[in-house]
């Protein structure tokens, strides 16, 4: 969805022990919109500039021994915050003030999980309280297989968000269509990405080329199920 951007803080974390955290400027408020699975540059509106005073890598842990963190930026209207966990990780639970913060998941190149919180209220600040644990559920697998799911991200935000008026709900139920991409195969048939690449390597999983890239019939992949 494009919004209105005038501002863009981004806490990166490098390792364990080290974080980035970069500031971009914008003279005037300029529309920006990001495609799934895009990384930076591209989570900042071109015309953004670099706060090289404002912008620097934190030699420290950014999560403490408990895996939590405490966020505290004036972002202003029209600012937004990206939150970029190490692969594999992902947020157990958000708490976040003001409650008119927008809260989205980005997934960047590297398998990495982004919390974008995006303020469009006339709050100056914005404090993000959360807890970090292992990405157990294949989170970025599943949001990767399901792209354009709208519903599939707002769900695993929901699930740790904490806000009034989110309740829990059950995960929602994915179609797999007739031809399927490698991620969709690994989450249908509840396998690491590795194992069906290797699988389609040595044919135990029948692929086909479409305009180059490698596709699966799940028709193929239900007669294997079946013959097991």
């Amino acid at each position: 969805m494009a919004q209105l951007v005038k501002q863009v803080i981004q806490y990166r974390e490098l390792t364990s022990k080290a974080y980035s955290r970069l500031v971009w400027e914008l003279g005037e408020p300029a529309m920006y919109q990001y495609a799934v699975g895009e990384a930076l540059p591209y989570l900042v509106p071109e015309s953004a500039e670099v706060e090289t005073e404002e912008s620097r890598i934190h030699e420290e842990p950014l999560f403490n021994k408990k895996n939590h963190i405490k966020i505290v930026e004036p972002i202003g209207k029209h600012g937004l915050l990206h939150l970029q966990l190490m692969p594999k990780q992902v947020l157990k639970t958000i708490f976040v003030e003001p409650d008119s913060i927008a809260v989205d998941i980005i997934l960047a190149n590297d398998g990495a999980l982004i919390y974008e919180f995006y303020n469009a209220s006339n709050s100056d600040g914005i404090v993000i309280t959360a807890t970090r644990s292992q990405d157990t559920d294949n989170i970025y697998s599943k949001i990767k297989a399901n792209p354009e799911d709208l519903e599939y991200r707002q769900y695993f935000i929901r699930r740790a968000l904490k806000k009034p008026g989110y309740s829990k709900f059950d995960e929602p139920q994915f179609v797999y269509p007739d031809i399927m991409t490698a991620e969709q195969v690994a989450q249908y048939l509840q396998l690491s990405l590795s194992t069906v690449r290797n699988k389609t390597s040595t044919r135990e999983l029948p692929s086909v080329k479409i305009a180059g890239s490698t596709r699966y019939r799940k028709a193929d992949i239900d007669g294997i199920i079946k013959s097991q």
